[in-house]
């Protein structure tokens, strides 16, 4: 790999869901939920002002954002990267009655680590 290569993916930041070929040494464990529900401002139709709504998003964006998150949490505790991250899937129900909807989730979790070398 070049060292400008290199510096990107340090830059991003690495998540992996296996052990990586740097020394480190474990900070500890660090875990996020993400949904598939965004919530964005919408206009209130005839009434005029503004409405909340929650519009779904697409599997591979939450699996980024969840990613993004490990990292950032990793980050906040002095890591340089997160190592055997897990994303955990499922479907599940908001609301009641009438008004529930189907919900993608997904629970992360991995080892924060800090480089030593």
């Amino acid at each position: 790999m070049s060292e400008e290569s290199n510096q990107k993916v340090n830059e991003q930041g690495i998540v992996s869901s296996g052990d990586i070929n740097k020394d480190y040494t474990v900070i500890g464990i660090v875990g996020t939920n993400v949904s598939d529900q965004k919530s964005v401002e919408t206009k209130a139709g005839c009434m005029g002002g503004n409405t909340t709504a929650n519009v779904s998003v697409g599997t591979e964006a939450m699996y980024e954002k969840g990613a993004n998150e490990l990292f950032s949490l990793s980050k906040n505790k002095g890591g340089d990267a997160v190592i055997f991250a897990n994303f955990e899937y499922r479907i599940a129900l908001s609301g009641s009655g009438e008004t529930a909807k189907q919900v993608q989730e997904l629970f992360c979790y991995g080892t924060a680590v800090k480089f030593t070398s």
